[in-house]
């Protein structure tokens, strides 16, 4: 018995970005999950997962069209899309190959269920589960807290667990006349913002097509612990004082004084919204000034308090400010509306929850990506922390930003960070005063890489 119902505003926005991608990269939308599996017996291992699953509708949903609208299907049962393999794993890091072949095999959209994984043992002992879910049906949010309840389910654990809201429930919620007022707030957010205008100077491509893209990695693992410092010294977040420096890069090297920068918000500022085990990630947009004349702390606080205020209109439905847009003049002279929109994205996600060293001294490093996602919008950062390490994942347009401006706009994160903890007095123009500001190994490479590598 299965019951079918629409999609919460998360589901729907995942599954207009995750239909635009070009044939051949649905793997983008998977996320993935190891967990060890050491000292416990295949049965308990099963018996987990299956209370999971009972547990949680996501697990047990389908997507399906139904008069080409996305819907969800919700099973009573299904059965585990768990694969088993039994062999001696001799390296240790066995586990990151595995996570990375199974990260690039695509889900369908429909008919299927959106997640699945691998179960290898060595002469039947359990030693680690590989699982890979698509963004359709959880964020990374959800991941953490399903890892967190098998814990407690192996260990024995009888206490009552929170589980939050279902996406179906969800859903519901906000069809009904209580959500009114939040949906009107949102939508008047919107209009503001589209009066604003968009950032012009970023081209836009169409559904399902593909361009030259360019994608550059800083890694550092002190560059996340001076951002955590930053933000307690201006009383802001680690995110926002990230941002607020890729901003001052972007405006800088697109010759203006005011840019469009959109938000991933995890849509999880409730409490009641804690617990809940699906995806509800949405990108909002905010227009904002870059002042090269404000202190460091001026534009940090400036940035954050425009970030918080997007942050609160950031559920929404997506057709609706679609239609909104339309309405409004928008005009994106083809058929992708999350290009259009978001033309300029920032998304950080903190993948475990070890905190970074800002005295730690490990070199940095600075990386072309061989092949780069060649499709999306004219310019994205997505900040990744693992580990106690900081990875800065900017993918952009050569033809509007070349490498040596995305080079530049990676240095001046990298000073600017370091300046917002040493001299936050500092004004903005300062970044690039050509005084041949001193930055340590630890946050930025002396060594440059050359363009090609990005071709070997």
């Amino acid at each position: 018995m299965s019951v079918e119902a629409p999609l919460s505003h998360g589901q729907l926005f995942s599954w207009r970005e995750i239909e635009r991608y070009p044939p051949g990269w649905g793997h983008e939308a998977n996320l993935p999950s190891t967990w060890d599996l050491r000292g416990l017996s295949p049965a308990l291992v099963d018996r987990a997962l299956e209370r999971l699953v009972r547990r949680h509708e996501t697990l047990r949903t389908t997507y399906h069209l139904r008069d080409g609208l996305p819907v969800q299907r919700v099973h009573e049962e299904v059965r585990l899309p768990v694969e088993r393999v039994d062999r001696q794993v001799a390296d240790p890091t066995e586990h990151e190959r595995v996570k990375l072949e199974r990260l690039a095999i695509p889900f369908p959209m429909t008919g299927d269920l959106n997640w699945r994984a691998l179960m290898v043992t060595y002469r039947g002992a359990p030693m680690y589960l590989s699982l890979t879910f698509s963004h359709l049906i959880v964020d990374v949010w959800s991941i953490h807290h399903l890892q967190d309840q098998f814990k407690a389910l192996v260990a024995g654990s009888g206490a009552a667990v929170e589980t939050g809201f279902t996406p179906r429930e969800l859903a519901r919620r906000q069809r009904e006349e209580s959500w009114r007022p939040r949906q009107a707030a949102s939508e008047r957010y919107w209009r503001d913002v589209l009066a604003g205008g968009l950032t012009d100077r970023l081209p836009t491509l169409p559904a399902r097509t593909e361009k030259e893209r360019l994608e550059l990695t800083l890694t550092s693992r002190r560059l996340g612990g001076l951002a955590a410092q930053a933000g307690r010294t201006h009383g802001v977040t680690p995110p926002a004082v990230i941002m607020a420096f890729v901003a001052a890069g972007l405006a800088r090297h697109l010759d203006t004084d005011r840019v469009t920068m959109s938000l991933m918000s995890s849509n999880r500022f409730a409490q009641e919204d804690q617990h809940n085990i699906g995806t509800m990630n949405q990108l909002i947009p905010f227009v904002t000034a870059v002042d090269r004349g404000a202190t460091l702390a001026e534009h940090i606080k400036r940035l954050h308090w425009a970030g918080a205020k997007a942050y609160r209109h950031s559920c929404y439905d997506f057709d609706q400010v679609t239609a909104m847009a339309a309405r409004a003049g928008e005009d994106p002279g083809h058929d992708c509306w999350v290009n259009h929109l978001f033309r300029a994205w920032f998304n950080y996600v903190q993948v475990d929850r070890r905190p970074a060293d800002s005295a730690d001294q490990t070199p940095a490093t600075l990386r072309w990506t061989p092949l780069a996602q060649s499709y999306g919008q004219a310019f994205r950062v997505r900040v990744e922390v693992d580990d106690g390490e900081t990875r800065v994942l900017m993918l952009a347009d050569p033809d509007v930003l070349p490498p040596e401006a995305m080079v530049d706009i990676m240095r001046t994160l990298a000073l600017g960070l370091q300046l917002a903890v040493t001299d936050p007095g500092r004004v903005l123009k300062d970044l690039w005063s050509g005084h041949g500001w001193d930055l340590p190994e630890a946050l930025f490479p002396r060594e440059l890489p050359e363009r090609a590598a990005r071709a070997s």
